[in-house]
C-alpha cells in the first residue's frame, strides 16, 4: 500500500514540474475550441468507429477448449458544445454494435449518452448532469462475459467563485445500476447481487495554481444501498487531493490520491481502511504520446462470500509517430483483485491476477481518419482453475472524426 502511495506521489510531483513548463508556452482554450464543425453558437464534432474487425480466440474467455469467433464493431459518435446566452450546454452520443459471425449471443448494441447544462453567474455557477449507459459488455475485469446492465446517473450541484484562484463546488448525485434480470456469471444472478443505488455528496475545494494546473481536494460521503443484497449496504467517506492539468497543454488528465473509509452496515460485512488513487494523464511532445492510467478502489463483487475487493489496475500506453501518416501503439496492462470475506471468515480473502499486453500499426489520412491493426494478448491467473484463461484477440480499425 505504501508502494502505491510513493508511485502515485512520485507520478504527482513530475506531472506538475512537466506542466508548469507547458504553462509558459500554451495559451488557455474553452471546451468546445477544437471543435469540428460549428454551426452559430453550436459546435460539434461527429466520428465514426469501425474496430475490433478480426479475431477473437477465446469468446468466453475459457480455461479449456476455448472458442474462437470472428468479430467487429461499428459505432457512430458525436461530441457538442452550446452557448445559448450566458448559459452552456455540453454532452455526448455514442452507440456501438458488436458483432459476433458464429455465437450471436455476443451481439449487442451498447450507448452511453451524457448531457451537462451550466448556468455561470457572478460568484455562483449551478449546474445539472445527467448520463444514461445501457451495455452488453464486460463490467470489468472480475465479470468477464458479456452481461446487459444499464446505469442511470443524476447530478445537481454549484460551485461558488471564493476568489480569482479559489472555488468550492458543492455536488449531489445518485447512480443506479441495474443488471437485466436475465444476465447471469458463473451461477450467480447479476441483478440479485449488483442491483443497486449509490448517492453521492461531494465538497470539492480548487485552487488554480498556473493556468493549466489545479489543486483539487475533493471530499465525498458515499452510500450504497442493493435492492436484493441487503447485507451488503455500506456507507463510505474518501477523501482525495490531487491536481488537475488542462487538456491543451502538453502533460494533461488528473492525478489523485487519497484515504478511503469503508463502513458495512451488516455485521457479517467487514470494514476496509486504506488508501485509493486515481491517475489519467498523457505527455504529448514532438512524435511521441504516453499514456498513464492507475486506479485504486473498492468494487462489489458478484459472489456472496466475498461481496466486496479492492482493485489495483495499471496500464501503459506508447504512440510514437514513424512519419506524418505511419504510427506504431505499444500498451501493458496489469490487473490485481484483493477479496474481503464476509465474517465469520478471515477478512482477506483469495486474490487474482490479469496482464495483457499489445501492439498495434496505425496509419492517418488527413488528420481526422485513422486505419489501424491491433492485437492485444491476455492472461488471467486465480485460485479457481476454472478462473484462468488464456486469449489472443486481433482486429482492424477505422476511426473518423477524432483529431491526431
Amino acid at each position: 500500500m505504501k508502494s502505491v502511495f510513493r508511485a502515485v506521489v512520485l507520478v504527482s510531483a513530475c506531472l506538475m514540474t512537466a506542466a508548469q513548463l507547458a504553462a509558459q508556452t500554451t495559451e488557455t482554450r474553452q471546451p468546445g475550441d477544437n471543435a469540428r464543425f460549428r454551426w452559430g453558437p453550436l459546435r460539434f464534432t461527429p466520428s465514426l468507429v469501425f474496430n475490433n474487425i478480426g479475431v477473437d480466440t477465446n469468446v468466453y474467455n475459457e480455461t479449456t477448449d476455448p472458442k474462437q469467433d470472428t468479430t467487429g464493431a461499428v459505432g457512430p459518435a458525436v461530441d457538442l458544445w452550446l452557448r445559448p446566452g450566458r448559459a452552456r450546454l455540453s454532452g455526448k452520443a455514442s452507440g456501438q454494435y458488436l458483432y459476433f459471425k458464429k455465437y450471436d449471443n455476443q451481439r449487442g448494441w451498447d450507448t452511453n449518452d451524457e448531457l451537462k447544462f451550466e448556468l455561470p453567474l457572478s460568484r455562483l455557477q449551478p449546474f445539472a448532469m445527467g448520463s444514461y449507459t445501457n451495455t452488453h459488455d464486460r463490467p470489468g475485469f472480475e465479470i468477464d462475459s458479456r452481461s446487459r446492465a444499464a446505469t442511470n446517473k443524476v447530478a445537481l450541484g454549484t460551485a461558488l467563485r471564493v476568489s480569482a484562484n479559489t472555488s468550492i463546488v458543492l455536488t449531489g448525485s445518485r447512480t443506479i445500476t441495474a443488471f437485466d434480470q436475465n444476465a447471469t456469471f458463473l451461477g450467480a444472478t447479476l441483478a440479485q447481487e449488483l442491483n443497486r443505488q449509490s448517492d453521492l455528496e461531494q465538497l470539492q475545494f480548487r485552487h488554480e495554481l498556473t493556468k493549466l494546473t489545479t489543486l483539487v481536494v475533493n471530499s465525498d460521503a458515499i452510500q450504497d444501498r442493493f435492492e436484493f443484497a441487503k447485507n451488503r449496504n455500506a456507507d463510505s467517506l474518501r477523501f482525495m487531493p490531487g491536481f488537475e492539468f488542462k487538456p491543451f497543454a502538453l502533460i494533461s488528465g488528473s492525478v489523485a490520491v487519497g484515504f478511503r473509509h469503508f463502513n458495512g452496515l451488516s455485521e457479517e460485512l467487514p470494514d476496509y481502511n486504506g488508501v485509493v488513487a486515481s491517475v489519467n494523464a498523457r505527455y504529448v511532445r514532438t512524435a511521441t504520446l504516453v499514456r498513464v492510467r492507475f486506479d485504486r478502489d473498492l468494487n462489489f463483487s458478484y459472489q456472496d462470500a466475498t461481496p466486496y475487493y479492492t482493485a489495483n489496475s495499471s496500464e501503459l500506453e506508447l504512440t510514437q509517430r514513424l512519419t506524418q501518416t505511419w504510427d506504431v501503439v505499444g500498451k501493458g496492462v496489469l490487473q490485481e483483485l484483493a477479496y474481503r470475506q464476509l465474517r465469520p471468515l478471515p477478512a482477506v480473502g483469495s486474490t487474482e491476477t490479469g496482464r495483457g499486453a499489445g501492439f498495434g500499426v496505425g496509419y492517418w489520412v488527413g488528420k481526422t481518419l485513422r486505419l489501424s491493426v491491433e492485437a492485444m494478448y491476455s492472461t488471467r491467473r486465480s485460485g479457481e482453475a476454472a478462473r484462468q484463461y488464456d486469449g489472443l484477440r486481433v482486429g482492424a480499425s477505422v476511426s473518423y472524426g477524432i483529431l491526431q
